[in-house]
């Protein structure tokens, strides 16, 4: 398959089922890849094909090449989740981080966020967790994580490809190989938890709650933690089984959920980051209506900054003003967003996907942690999710994307500015204009040739016609030399006259 606005330069061969991202211009032939990319790294970490792209052998070229960034000695974290492929590539990482003295600390099957604490708790220089991608179980992703246990920064990103490409990393001598040790931070990880909530509030209220687990680790380390909360639990999809993940919630989650009269329902992604909740008449909450819920119990309590994307429903801000809190946007991509929860006095942030962190608690996205904190929050409340949904304000939420190749996202965003450079604007992730009501965003995609465009209005076919207004623009600017318009049209009137 080739991508859209894709170039494939003369003599190149693509073998079948390969496939060319969107925007690529097409050097070498693709036979024995799956895909030609751009990069190594995504907004989400690093990814390829299993056993095509992420072989043995280039996994130990990565896991040297990562152990070379840092100093000979230096203690590593490696997790994986529970395919084949992801215990395959994790030793072969594992061979390579040796191979440049470093020493691996293999906490073997978890959460993507007990292996983050795990490098945080463990005071360890960096950590990396190896998943079957969610989308696509052909293909791995590999998180590489700094010794705060955040996603490491471009920086570092490009760093580590420049040693991979480069093969410019070291080797230790035999005496100064690294060595592989075994931890298990799930006890250490379930106490932190339970410090860090009301447990006796949770007991008292009696909860029955259903959880489905996608068959995700997060089985093996969420139960321990319900049972000593105290709340009866209907476990869905439980242990652990290689195989396709739901997209979203099956709609039998949902009928379940409200059949066994659960106060609370919901449903983990499979790395346990992230969670949509199921309220108490089986209605499945969008990200944003759990965000919403999440500001009005925790804010009058605790207020202080909350961070979410720019893209995030302008009643979302007004709401956190209403609790005596300060929105702050943030860019889109989740790693910035956690990174920015790092300023002092943020007490909630989102990646508007169902991703919340909780910094006072550990900065990473939690959905365990996330859930338990609900629990004590409705506890203390003493009001149903549907009681607390139906008191949000409601808004339309109007979102397109544009196709624009590489080479014009520059071009495009010089003439929007341009254009609207007499309104009020943010520019913290692409431009935002504000209208009556609200917004309208217009961003650049970060790992693919396009714009998103998203409308925050009261009215939803004023959210439409904006939303199709600016995708024209995205258009036409593609089209042009950079210039807006009226610009363009004054240049050519005094080079006329000369």
């Amino acid at each position: 398959m080739v991508g859209r606005g894709s170039v494939i330069r003369a003599g190149v061969k693509i073998w079948p089922h390969k496939e060319i991202e969107p925007g690529s211009t097409v050097n070498e032939s693709v036979i024995w890849a799956g895909e030609w990319r751009r990069g190594l790294f995504s907004s989400y970490g690093m990814g390829g094909l299993i056993n095509v792209e992420l072989t043995p052998e280039f996994c130990a070229r990565l896991g040297a090449a990562f152990g070379a960034t840092l100093p000979k000695g230096s203690r590593i974290v490696v997790g994986q989740d529970h395919a084949r492929s992801s215990r395959m590539i994790k030793r072969a990482i594992v061979s390579g981080i040796v191979s440049a003295g470093g020493k691996a600390r293999d906490v073997r099957e978890l959460p993507v966020p007990v292996t983050q604490f795990a490098t945080k708790s463990g005071r360890c220089d960096a950590g990396l967790h190896v998943i079957v991608s969610p989308l696509d179980q052909r293909s791995a992703d590999i998180r590489f994580f700094d010794g705060d246990g955040l996603q490491i920064d471009k920086r570092a990103e490009r760093r580590l490809e420049n040693l991979l490409f480069r093969e410019d990393f070291r080797r230790a001598a035999f005496y100064e190989m690294g060595d592989i040790e075994y931890d298990e931070p799930n006890l250490e990880y379930a106490e932190h938890l339970l410090a860090s909530v009301d447990v006796d509030a949770i007991r008292d209220a009696g909860f029955r709650l259903l959880v489905d687990y996608d068959y995700s680790e997060a089985s093996t380390v969420l139960p321990g933690i319900l049972n000593e909360l105290g709340v009866t639990t209907i476990p869905l999809n439980a242990g652990l089984r290689e195989g396709p993940h739901h997209r979203g919630v099956p709609e039998e989650t949902a009928l379940i959920s409200r059949t066994v009269r659960a106060d609370v329902g919901c449903m983990l992604s499979p790395t346990g980051e992230r969670i949509t909740l199921i309220d108490d008449t089986g209605e499945v909450l969008t990200a944003h209506q759990t965000f919403g819920i999440l500001i009005s119990w925790w804010l009058r309590s605790h207020p202080g900054i909350v961070l979410a994307p720019a893209a995030t429903p302008d009643w979302i801000s007004t709401l956190v003003r209403e609790c005596g809190g300060t929105f702050t946007a943030t860019p889109g991509e989740p790693a910035t967003v956690l990174r920015s929860s790092a300023v002092p006095g943020t007490c909630l942030a989102s990646d508007g996907e169902g991703g919340f962190v909780w910094p006072y608690y550990f900065a990473a996205y939690d959905a365990m942690y996330t859930l338990a904190k609900l629990l004590e929050l409705r506890a203390i409340t003493g009001v149903s999710l549907s009681e607390a949904r139906a008191l949000l304000p409601s808004s339309a939420y109007v979102t397109a994307t544009e196709f624009c190749p590489w080479e014009a996202k520059g071009r495009v965003m010089r003439v929007l500015l341009d254009s609207h450079r007499d309104q009020a604007l943010d520019l913290v992730d692409g431009i935002k204009v504000f209208v009556a009501d609200g917004f309208v965003l217009v961003r650049p995609d970060p790992d693919e040739p396009a714009y998103h465009i998203v409308a925050s209005v009261a009215d939803e076919a004023q959210g439409q016609n904006l939303v199709s207004e600016y995708a024209r623009q995205v258009r036409e600017a593609q089209q042009g030399n950079g210039l807006h318009p009226a610009v363009e049209s004054a240049l050519q009137g005094e080079t006329a006259s000369q």
